[in-house]
């Protein structure tokens, strides 16, 4: 039974730290060496826990990510009334996040969905249901808060588009005010429909 709960923590720290190197640095950039040194690993833990290579660990990754993110977005709408607060509370703590993060991470999906998209099919599929996900899970949210049918839709797609591209900037300026200004005008958005 130690070694189950061995096993299991060995993995999940490698799905973690996978996570974030491919988050900060690319799907490219991250050698197994690197990963396995980073997560703190036995070497044959790599290949044991993911025989399909590194591509299956990128897999765990993304869902992990799609975890992370959706608790967050769940958190933000249980702890605010409205709509606009939840999304003000949710890019707020995404760009504190960014900030700890030394301007390094943001989205757990968006560099290795811009790097591998094109190149795995395995990877894409990932991260087109990590984005479904986020988008049902928001249209759930915003239908409980109000919002019906295709507004619910169009609301989900300004919110996730709008933090995606505010992180990057946010990123690039390593400077929280983008998102800051994002989460303004998706307010705008959000009470204009």
């Amino acid at each position: 039974m130690l070694g189950d709960v061995s096993d299991a923590t060995t993995r999940e720290r490698m799905i973690s730290t996978a996570m974030t190197l491919f988050r900060r640095e690319g799907y490219q950039a991250t050698s197994w060496r690197r990963l396995v040194e980073h997560a703190g690993t036995p070497w044959g833990s790599a290949y044991h826990h993911f025989p399909g290579g590194k591509e299956q660990l990128a897999v765990a990754a993304i869902e992990l990510g799609t975890a992370v993110v959706a608790k967050t977005v769940r958190r933000a709408f249980e702890r605010n009334e409205t709509i606009e607060d939840a999304v003000s509370w949710w890019y707020r703590k995404a760009g504190e996040a960014l900030a700890t993060d030394g301007y390094r991470g943001g989205c757990p999906l968006a560099t290795i969905t811009l790097e591998m998209a094109h190149a795995s099919p395995a990877i894409t599929k990932a991260c087109e249901d990590a984005f479904a996900a986020w988008h049902a899970l928001l249209v759930d949210l915003l239908g409980a808060h109000g919002a019906d049918g295709e507004r619910a839709e169009d609301l989900a797609t300004a919110i996730v588009t709008n933090l995606e591209g505010a992180l990057l900037v946010s990123r690039v300026r390593r400077s929280p005010d983008p998102l800051d200004r994002a989460a303004r005008h998706v307010a705008l958005v959000v009470r204009a429909a």
